[in-house]
């Protein structure tokens, strides 16, 4: 028996295990720097929509049926989002909140959790990242040395890019996050299917991608994403020993091929597509039922190429570096980011038609390959610049998943200006080389991400910075508004309201800024002017639940308080009536139940009134309003 084959075997078996070793370390190490710079954010306050998830929309939530099949009428729900995974890491954040603290505790627990997993999840994309470095190199058949280069600097740039702060920073920006994680999940599957064959890679890359498309829309860029992986590069079953040839039996290798015909359509490939297709089906399936039983509206789209090329240029040049950065960007840029927009658009379509036409010997195989990740997974959001879904048309969180492709790209181009240096170099030289260049764009961009981060601890910091970088726009100063109006400084709200109805531009806006007002009228006890700007509020936007509340409470309370006892009846009578309009525009109004009934029992009609009590315990039987409505029918 000749034992030289199984020393190689055994050596090459030492090689791997070594390889996956330091593969591990290094991961857990990105996972602990993007721990790490976010480390401050994991006690953030709750901004924004905050609340409004967790205080007023999971409630809604109490069982699988409602995750996946949202209900009508839910408060401040996106009537053309389903993202069912999203509201299970929510239920998970509660849970945990629940389970582990006490009731005294719960407000600390739930800010303490919610921000805490959204971090966490930054980390495991950030490991998964330098995995597909690894894996797009050597599916495009590169050196060792260029995938750990692109692989570390890329997973160091990802996990320290500024542009990432309103993702993992604002605890409602998770789903672009948990996304991310299913969306380069579904693709190094994939990439792994493609090299190895094997059946299970692909239906994990299929059961990964419908992941992704259930945390959040973007998700759908993998239906264009990992076709085109095919579509650039023919099957070539990569082997262990494939991977430990020298440069140059890799290059002989190469040119053999270049006189053989591509393969396109082999089972495996078929056999990817079809689990793919499947993914999509289900997805779409789930989709079309959730948002009919959710009601939601119809979309009408305007094809404007200026804003499609303008809110690319802005990806674009975001993605580069984001500084100065905004929470609100109330309109498309044109000019020169339209001029950017469609420079990248044609350089990558030129590539990718280079890539097609010579995919047996194209040199930047990876480097497009990146380049597909960006511009396949920013192409849902631009359905913003077609469907006004949004107040802001562009984002920042829209750039979460694009940067894995940018930050990969990056890494790329920095091996190869490496594999240019002069043969001479020593090859540890070369790596400090990259560990320099990486060190210093790291630095810069951590700086960059622990200062915008800072906006982010707490919500009346995040306004005044989003009324000072947008001081011409509605909604900075409505919900700056808010957070005084909750802080209990109620003139200086009432004064952010009248600045956002001056600045808005659309009824709707005006509308909410005349509600708030009249609510913070209402607390203040000045009831004759609340009705006066609620009455205001329904002439710009007739049909608005909120409003009909509110003017129903006003008229509740200038009942109590009046003597007269016809003018009473008849204050009792409107706001019945607008309580009743409010539930007729609503009929999951959990707020306009409560009132409702309370006020059906004082004045005698205590069957109906107990309905409306009951209907409230029934539509979110852990919240706030179903305690006190017990409380009610227990009298």
């Amino acid at each position: 028996m000749n034992p030289a084959p199984l020393r190689r075997n055994s050596a090459r078996g030492g090689r791997i295990v070594t390889r996956k070793l330091l593969t591990g370390l290094i991961a857990v190490a990105l996972l602990a720097v993007a721990v790490g710079i976010y480390a401050d954010a994991m006690d953030n306050e709750f901004i924004w929509d905050d609340p409004i998830i967790f205080k007023r929309q999971l409630p809604y939530f109490d069982s699988f049926s409602n995750v996946f099949f949202p209900p009508k009428s839910i408060p401040q729900f996106g009537g053309h989002y389903y993202r069912p995974l999203t509201i299970v890491s929510y239920q998970l954040d509660e849970w945990i909140s629940k389970t582990y603290w006490p009731e005294t505790e719960r407000e600390r627990a739930r800010q303490l959790v919610y921000h805490s997993s959204v971090v966490i999840y930054h980390g495991i994309t950030t490991m998964l990242v330098l995995l597909l470095g690894l894996s797009l190199v050597r599916v495009t058949q590169g050196t060792s040395e260029t995938a750990w280069i692109t692989a570390v600097s890329g997973g160091l740039l990802f996990a320290a890019h500024p542009i990432h702060v309103e993702s993992v920073a604002w605890m409602a920006g998770r789903t672009d996050v948990i996304c991310a994680l299913f969306f380069v999940g579904a693709t190094l599957f994939y990439l792994n299917a493609k090299r190895s064959g094997r059946l299970w890679s692909a239906l994990m890359a299929a059961l990964l991608a419908l992941g992704a498309m259930l945390a959040k829309e973007t998700g759908a860029g993998l239906v264009l994403l990992l076709p085109m992986i095919d579509l650039l590069w023919s099957d070539q079953r990569v082997t262990r020993q494939d991977e430990e040839l020298t440069r140059a039996e890799r290059r002989r290798r190469a040119r053999e091929k270049r006189s053989r015909p591509l393969s396109t359509f082999t089972p495996q490939l078929l056999a990817r597509w079809a689990s793919l297709a499947v993914a999509l089906l289900i997805y779409l399936g789930l989709r079309q039922a959730a948002l009919q039983t959710m009601g939601s509206p119809a979309l009408e789209a305007t094809i404007r190429l200026d804003a499609l090329f303008g809110s690319l240029g802005w990806l674009v040049r975001k993605a580069v570096w984001p500084l100065p950065q905004s929470a609100f960007v109330h309109e498309i840029p044109g000019g020169a980011y339209m001029v950017v927009g469609l420079l990248a658009a044609a350089g990558f379509a030129a590539a990718v038609w280079l890539a097609f036409k010579h995919r047996a010997r194209h040199g930047w195989r990876a480097e497009i390959l990146a380049l597909s990740v960006f511009f396949t997974s920013a192409a849902p959001s631009q359905a913003i610049a077609l469907f006004r879904i949004s107040e802001t048309p562009l984002a920042e969180r829209y750039l979460y998943i694009p940067t894995v492709g940018s930050c990969l790209l990056v890494g790329l181009l920095l091996a190869r200006l490496v594999r240019l240096l002069p043969a001479g170099v020593p090859a540890a030289a070369r790596w400090v080389g990259a560990a320099i260049v990486t060190l210093v764009l790291v630095t810069a961009a951590t700086t960059a991400t622990i200062s915008r981060s800072s906006v982010w601890r707490n919500d009346l910091g995040f306004w005044q910075d989003t009324v000072t970088k947008a001081q011409d726009q509605g909604l900075p100063h409505l919900h700056l508004g808010i957070r005084y109006a909750e802080m209990g400084y109620k003139e200086q709200a009432l004064e952010q309201y009248g600045l956002a109805f001056e600045k808005y531009d659309d009824a709707e806006g005006r509308s909410k800024a005349l509600n708030n007002m009249g609510s913070i009228l209402l607390s203040m006890g000045r009831y004759e002017e609340a009705v006066e700007k609620l009455q205001r509020a329904l002439q710009e936007v007739r049909n608005y639940p909120t409003a009909y509340y509110n003017l129903g409470v006003a008229h509740m309370n200038l009942a109590n308080r009046e003597r007269n006892a016809a003018l009473r009846d008849q204050l009792i009578r409107q706001s019945i009536s607008e309580f009743e309009r409010a539930l007729q525009l609503n009929p999951r109004y959990v707020k306009a139940h409560l009132q409702y009934g309370s006020l059906l029992t004082r004045i005698g009609q205590a069957d109906k009134g107990a309905q409306h009590l009951q209907r409230v315990i029934e539509l979110a039987s852990a919240s706030s309003e179903a305690q006190q409505a017990r409380r009610l029918l227990a009298r």
